[in-house]
């Protein structure tokens, strides 16, 4: 009986041993992640709010369609309606499918729309004969990852089949799909719920509708892609919009995937907030301008700041704009005459240039007389 104590207590231990291997720490907030990889991005900024084991390469199984369908939409030269012919390198595909018939015809966006919604793996390998043959598609595959500056991404196949060297990670997953759902066709097809393709003579007309199952069930849910082979567990990539932010949640080899994605964005609107600290092109103040007819002189930022924040740390930030109370002219239009500063407790996270928004010329009797001398001799 007392042995039997002390096992129970050793497997208590070390099953609470497991579970805090798994805590995450991110801005003082606990979060638990079940799956081997996990990350929550806010996709307008691309800020990464939570993540676990995010840079580790991992099995991606469907999610590589969303690359598959990003990069048909953007390479795709034809007419997306236009009937394409399907050979028999379609047919018969391993995993989910849309039963592809040798002989028939389907626009492009009927396949996307199968590659996305029904993730059918012969509509992943029929788009890919529509870019030629020997791996080109595969190979354009690359390239665009390589081409967002991404290294823990590799791709053997247009569907996500397991394959050794077949892999992402949760952050080039996330950065992917906030790149991918600033095309507009991608976006429409990724947050459909159901479309009909229609019959023909070879096959019935197909009704699909999207799996993943919080496009039905959350709040503001704009899709994206379910994935899952026996190597890669269940994998999700799901976005949601609210509150000015762009929710990108990954979770590779997770269980619960539709579960600890809702999860993990209602966390980070929970906790986050879009905080615009500076305007582009915003009047700031308008300063003296000295030796010129002009007496002042506008003065205007550049570019905006927006970023999202913890709720309760926005007295931590600080909006700085370092200017002369004077100019002496010449003053050229866009101008960099100062500088505005964000801080984040004191330490300065982003900085750029205040221009002026007009001329001011010297009239200053020796200015000009130099200024004549160093033109004409």
């Amino acid at each position: 009986m007392k042995n039997r104590i002390i096992i129970a207590f050793i497997f208590a231990l070390v099953s609470l041993l497991c579970m805090s291997s798994n805590i995450v720490y991110a801005s003082d907030i606990e979060i638990m992640a079940p799956a081997k990889s996990m990350i929550v991005l806010e996709g307008n900024t691309n800020t990464v709010l939570y993540s676990h084991n995010q840079d580790d390469r991992l099995a991606m199984a469907s999610t590589t369609k969303i690359i598959t369908a990003i990069v048909a939409i953007e390479n795709y030269q034809e007419d997306f309606d236009k009937k394409i012919k399907i050979s028999d390198k379609a047919v018969g595909i391993e995993g989910t499918s849309i039963y592809i018939k040798k002989g028939e015809e389907l626009s492009m966006r009927d396949l996307l729309y199968g590659l996305i919604l029904a993730s059918g793996n012969d509509c992943a390998v029929a788009i890919a004969e529509c870019f030629g043959e020997n791996g080109e598609f595969i190979q354009m595959m690359n390239d665009f990852v390589v081409d967002l500056g991404l290294s823990d991404t590799h791709i053997d196949n247009p569907h996500g089949l397991d394959s050794d060297t077949h892999y992402t990670s949760a952050y080039d997953l996330a950065i992917i799909t906030s790149y991918a759902l600033k095309n507009d066709l991608f976006r429409e097809i990724v947050s459909t719920e159901r479309w009909i393709i229609d019959g023909t003579d070879i096959y019935p007309t197909r009704y699909l509708k999207h799996k993943n199952k919080l496009l039905f069930t959350q709040d503001c849910c704009i899709g994206v892609k379910t994935g899952f082979t026996d190597n890669a567990g269940r994998c999700l990539v799901n976005a949601v919009e609210k509150g000015g932010m762009q929710i990108i949640s990954v979770v590779l080899n997770c269980p619960q995937m539709f579960e600890e994605c809702d999860r993990l964005t209602k966390l980070a609107l929970d906790n986050y907030m879009m905080k615009e600290f500076i305007k582009p092109y915003e009047f700031v103040s308008n300063v003296d301008v000295a030796d010129s007819d002009k007496s002042e002189i506008g003065v205007i930022t550049i570019e905006g700041k927006t970023m999202p924040i913890l709720k309760n740390e926005e007295d931590m930030y600080e909006v700085k704009y370092i200017l002369d109370s004077s100019l002496v002219a010449p003053v050229l239009l866009n101008q960099k005459v100062g500088t505005v500063q964000l801080l984040y407790k004191g330490e300065i996270i982003y900085c750029n240039n205040l221009i002026s928004i007009e001329s001011a010329d010297n009239n200053n009797l020796k200015y000009l007389i130099d200024n004549i001398i160093d033109e004409w001799f």
